[in-house]
């Protein structure tokens, strides 16, 4: 088979261009081809096109600009704006909102806050209603989350929101400055810049109101709006004062010097409160109630007990008899309830077996006590002999202790009197068996039960 042989390469003008591609070879053509002239009445659309750019363009010089300069010029935020919590100033009464009930403490879930209380000075004052006031108060902003949870679980309208730029202007260069206290946290609203507090829940509860058309309900953060804050201007430009007089100064709650000849129940009233002597008439008047229940007749130290606490809170000249009666009055039986009574009585009665643990007679003076505790228990006059030292007999010997009748602990009992006998003879024995001699106080004993020494001996 005879070998194919190469073709010879056309050179010159037998060469043969090389294919393009068919999609190369339109544009190649209409690159060549001569544009159409366009209709009458028709214009080119790139020219329409170019000119509405233009205009849009120019324009935009005569409109409103929508940016502003800021920091010097900045646009009004809404009430719903939320930046960092900041406390509340109450300008009726001059202090802060807050009483340090650290309600809000224990629910904020990142732990930024921390609270104290103390008692409020102005309560005292008759200037305020809080009995308790903030003491220290210190919220870390770099740890809060903004969550909102402190403004609605406050009962006492003590902490909102803020929703004004002085909120949001927080920038710091170290994050310890983020810190604030109590001077940084009432700062905003003490200078006015807190005009429109608010709170969710209160929104809720208007849109409620208004759908099933009842009243709305009051305002909230009434205490501290621009009104409240006018007001306070106006009071101290009159001269009377920053805060509201709310009712006249309490007297001192502990009295220090008492009136010459005055007694302990005199001395009680002139420290007393209305509202004291309230909480106690209350008390007492359970008590009496606790009487009628049983069936029992109430006491008459009781009842004129409640009269005199009455006649304080109403402020009324208090009876001459009530609290005690006849010259027990400045004592402690006139005012003494009968379940006050019975403890004192339960109390000695301990001592009372503590003495006849030890070996010891009980003195006359506390089985006194323990008689005069039950008769005002019971109800009954406080007998006017009761305690009185007996007179000595001739010989100069001492007469046994007299037990009241029916006083737990007798001495006289036979059951105590055997065991004081047993006492002293078994210390009788054991000095005889030491080869000692029978100490006095045993062998006074031993002859008042009538038995010798000779009849111990071993």
């Amino acid at each position: 088979m005879a070998a194919r042989t190469a073709r010879p390469r056309q050179l010159g003008g037998g060469h043969r261009p090389p294919r393009l591609h068919r999609r190369a070879r339109r544009s190649q053509g209409a690159r060549l081809a001569v544009r159409r002239p366009l209709p009458p009445g028709r214009s080119d659309g790139a020219v329409i096109g170019i000119l509405k750019g233009l205009a849009t363009t120019l324009s935009t010089f005569t409109r409103k600009p929508v940016t502003i300069q800021y920091p010097d010029e900045k646009h009004p935020l809404p009430v719903r704006q939320r930046s960092f919590p900041v406390l509340v100033w109450d300008f009726d009464h001059d202090e802060p909102a807050c009483t340090g009930c650290n309600v809000c403490v224990r629910n904020c879930p990142v732990d930024c806050m921390t609270a104290t209380m103390m008692d409020n000075p102005k309560y005292a004052e008759g200037l305020s209603d809080r009995r308790k006031i903030v003491e220290k108060f210190w919220i870390d902003y770099a740890r809060c989350m903004r969550c909102n949870i402190c403004v609605e679980v406050c009962p006492f309208e003590a902490i909102v929101m803020d929703n004004n730029w002085t909120g949001h202007e927080r920038a710091v260069f170290d994050r310890r400055d983020l810190h604030m206290d109590l001077d940084d946290l009432t700062w905003a609203s003490r200078n006015g810049l807190l005009t429109a507090p608010f709170r969710p829940q209160d929104s809720i509860a208007y849109l409620e109101a208004v759908e099933k058309g009842e009243e709305p309900p009051p305002i909230s953060f009434k205490f501290a709006r621009p009104e409240a804050r006018q007001a306070q201007l106006e009071r101290i430009a009159k001269g009377e004062g920053p805060a509201i007089r709310l009712r006249p100064p309490e007297k001192p709650k502990v009295a220090a010097v008492a009136r010459a000849g005055a007694g302990a129940a005199e001395a009680e009233e002139e420290a007393l409160s209305p509202k004291k002597a309230r909480a106690k008439r209350m008390k007492l008047e359970r008590e009496a109630k606790e009487y009628e229940a049983r069936g029992e007749p109430v006491p008459a130290e009781l009842l004129a007990q409640i009269a005199r606490y009455r006649a304080i809170e109403e402020g009324k000249p208090v009876p001459a008899a009530a609290g005690g009666v006849g010259a027990a009055a400045a004592g402690e039986e006139g005012a003494l309830s009968p379940k006050k009574a019975r403890a004192k009585r339960m109390k000695l009665e301990r001592e009372a077996k503590e003495y006849e643990a030890r070996g010891e007679p009980v003195p006359p003076e506390l089985l006194a006590q323990i008689a005069e505790y039950r008769a005002i228990e019971e109800g009954k006059p406080v007998p006017a002999a009761v305690g009185a030292p007996a007179a000595a007999p001739a010989g100069g010997a001492q007469p046994k202790p007299a037990a009241a009748a029916g006083v737990v602990g007798d001495p006289n009992s036979p059951r105590k009197q055997r065991a004081r006998r047993m006492r002293a003879e078994r210390a009788a024995r054991e000095a005889l068996a030491r080869g000692e001699p029978v100490p006095p106080e045993v062998k006074a004993v031993l002859d008042e039960f009538g038995i010798s020494i000779e009849s111990l001996q071993p």
